[in-house]
């Protein structure tokens, strides 16, 4: 599964995956599921070139007309492996795709999140990437345009 293919440190924190030396991945097939026509990836840096992000989001939502009926979101940026809250997840399934929802969204996401001084600024960026995401995917639009189209 997926979901466990990038591990925490632990005991060998440089091992980044569950991917062994003989092993190499030569696919991804993605289930035939709704997210086709409502997804977005916001990747936050410090410049403008292929830098470690930030902040990043990715957005899958499996929409009906304006009602969310499934949500995957995951952030990167923020922890040794990509981070996704399941209870955010389902708060989404059933409501309104409206920038009401995506803020009550971000605050579950990042209710538990604590700087360590530094980097306590991440945690408000992280807060307005995922509302503009979630804006960007449940419109199916191009990021310039997504902010106006959202009610």
């Amino acid at each position: 599964m997926f979901a466990d293919f990038h591990r925490l440190p632990g005991d060998t924190p440089q091992t980044d995956t569950t991917l062994r030396a003989d092993e190499i991945i030569t696919a991804i097939e993605l289930p035939p599921k709704g997210f086709a026509a409502n997804h977005s990836y916001l990747k936050i840096r410090d410049r403008l070139s292929y830098a470690f992000a930030l902040i990043s989001i990715a957005v899958g939502l499996d929409m009906e007309g304006d009602t969310i009926k499934e949500a995957r979101l995951a952030l990167g940026g923020v922890a040794h492996k990509p981070w996704r809250n399941k209870e955010a997840e389902a708060q989404l399934a059933g409501a309104s795709a409206t920038r009401e929802t995506f803020m009550r969204a971000a605050q579950t996401v990042l209710q538990d999140a604590r700087g360590f001084g530094h980097n306590d600024f991440k945690i408000e960026l992280a807060r307005r990437g995922i509302v503009r995401t979630l804006m960007q995917a449940a419109r199916g639009t191009p990021q310039s345009q997504a902010d106006k189209r959202i009610k």
